[in-house]
């Protein structure tokens, strides 16, 4: 999925697996839009207890504004497993949220 980055945004990205389990499976998408609710308030699905603590303490740090990093989360059920990776740029600021299977990364 091809995306246009501009400084100071947050662009939501889905890989070309989960993209095309999205479109044929209404399940899996429900699955993933629940799942960016989740991430988006803080909470990081299945990982473990060290990254969990790692991912509060950058979510702090972005939230004050000077954050530049990645935030992993990892999601599982009956759908298949999937990551939800925020990245965000040096350069400019730019924040990246990528939803992926974790073979794609």
């Amino acid at each position: 999925m091809a995306s246009t980055f501009k400084p100071g945004t947050t662009n939501l990205v889905l890989t070309a697996g989960v993209s095309t389990l999205v479109a044929e499976d209404n399940k899996f998408a429900a699955f993933v839009w629940k799942s960016l609710a989740r991430f988006s308030r803080g909470d990081w699905g299945s990982v473990g207890a060290e990254d969990w603590q790692a991912n509060d303490e950058d979510l702090k740090s972005l939230n004050s504004g000077g954050w530049y990093g990645r935030i992993l989360a990892s999601y599982k059920g009956e759908q298949p497993t999937i990551w939800i990776i925020r990245n965000t740029a040096e350069e400019d600021g730019t924040q990246a949220v990528t939803v992926l299977f974790p073979e794609e990364y």
